[in-house]
């Protein structure tokens, strides 16, 4: 599985090469953003190829960030998760350790056994 991401990581970037190159003089065009805040306009001319990969490295990042986000929700579950483990295994070695027979522990008086009645039909 790993060789496989690996090989789709390298197809995509052999296209997206393929495609910057015969897209050069498109990419390459500037085109004019405006800004405006209030009384103030800002005018930028960047090229295309800075807006694309601006857009693409924001989405990585934005998909990065919620990873690590699942990753240490992940990782404090996990921590509660074996510090009950651990207090349950310890109950457990408590339990397994007393004896069978307890002296401070009554045993049971046997009940006679509960008679069961027939309806007539």
């Amino acid at each position: 599985m790993r060789y496989l991401k690996i090989v789709v990581v390298l197809i995509f970037l052999l296209l997206a090469l393929v495609f910057i190159f015969q897209n050069s003089a498109a990419l390459s065009t500037a085109i004019e953003l405006k800004y405006g805040f209030g009384e103030f306009t800002l005018h930028k001319s960047p090229p295309l190829y800075i807006i694309l990969f601006c857009a693409l490295f924001l989405g990585a990042a934005m998909v990065a960030f919620g990873d690590i986000v699942i990753i240490f929700k992940s990782r404090r579950q996990i921590k509660k998760l074996k510090k009950s483990i651990k207090e349950l295994e310890s109950e457990l070695a408590k339990f397994r350790n007393q004896p069978l027979t307890d002296s401070n522990v009554e045993t049971p008086v046997a009940s006679a056994p509960l008679e069961t009645t027939e309806k007539d039909s």
